[in-house]
């Protein structure tokens, strides 16, 4: 999973399909996310269209993961 801050030439909108495909993000965490207004959406008749770069923003302000081995 890349989660870098989005480049200016990266989609500003993108399906849902799209966004679970390049976040790992399932569908139903991706429209959880769109329920609490975590992520940022359109929708164009039928279809939502995700706001990539705010979302790849918000991925990036996570913590980093603490990964603990034994």
């Amino acid at each position: 999973m890349n989660t870098a801050p989005a480049p200016q030439d990266a989609p500003h909108y993108v399906s849902v399909e799209t966004w679970s495909q390049r976040t790992g993000m399932s569908r139903t965490d991706t429209y959880r996310k769109l329920g609490e207004g975590i992520l940022r959406a359109k929708k164009i008749g039928r279809k939502t269209v995700i706001d990539f770069r705010a979302g790849m923003a918000w991925i990036a302000s996570l913590p980093d993961a603490e990964i603990i081995t034994k």
